[in-house]
Parts: structure tokens; sequence; C-alpha cells
């Protein structure tokens, strides 16, 4: 009973599905969906999950300075106050890091 209930707080604490694979990370991320599936973005020091996107096989997802969305991801993850923004450069604290998962779709039975 115990055992069931610590696996069960290890698959919850996560917050990734099972099946999830790392396939990116750091301040820049460009991404290929080999198959069809989701994309996870996190955020490791936090464990937060900053968004989620679906894909076709061969569709691309890019995070990174420059990207639409990423002001929006910083500004929520940090709400202004510990980012400082200087003409058009956004700066983030030294111990962020996204970090990207792909979940592929499920096999379809027949």
């Amino acid at each position: 009973m115990i055992l069931l209930g610590v696996a069960l707080v290890g698959c919850v604490s996560s917050n990734l599905p099972r099946g999830a694979r790392l396939v990116g990370g750091g301040l820049m991320i460009h991404y290929e969906a080999p198959a069809d599936g989701t994309v996870i973005l996190t955020e490791r020091t936090s464990g937060r999950v900053l968004a989620t996107r679906s894909l076709s096989e061969g569709q691309s997802f890019e995070f990174g300075p420059g990207q639409d969305g990423f002001e929006e991801v910083l500004f929520r993850m940090f709400g202004g106050t510990n980012t400082v923004e200087t003409a058009a450069v956004m700066q983030v604290p030294t111990n962020t890091f996204f970090q990207l998962y792909f979940v592929p779709a499920k096999a379809k039975k027949e």
C-alpha cells in the first residue's frame, strides 16, 4: 500500500505524462517532431509547465529570444520582478533553464 502511494506521488510531482522524453533545453530550443505528439516546455528549477503544443510529424517547435511568446513566458515566470528589460533585451536570472519534453501520440488500434 505504501509503495503504491509513493509511486503515485512520484508521478504527480513530475508534472509530466508517462512517456515524456527530454528532447531539448537551455534558452534556445529548436525541435522537429519525429512523429505526431505533444511538446511540453518546463522550467527546471521551479518544475513549472510553461507551455504545451501539439505537433504533427515534421512540425517544428522553437523557443528563445526573438521567438513569439518568449517574453510572455518570462513575464509569467518572473512577473516582471526578477527580469530587467532594457531596450529590446530582457535578462533572465542565471539559474533559469528551460527543458522541452516530447510525448508521442499513442498508436491507434486498428
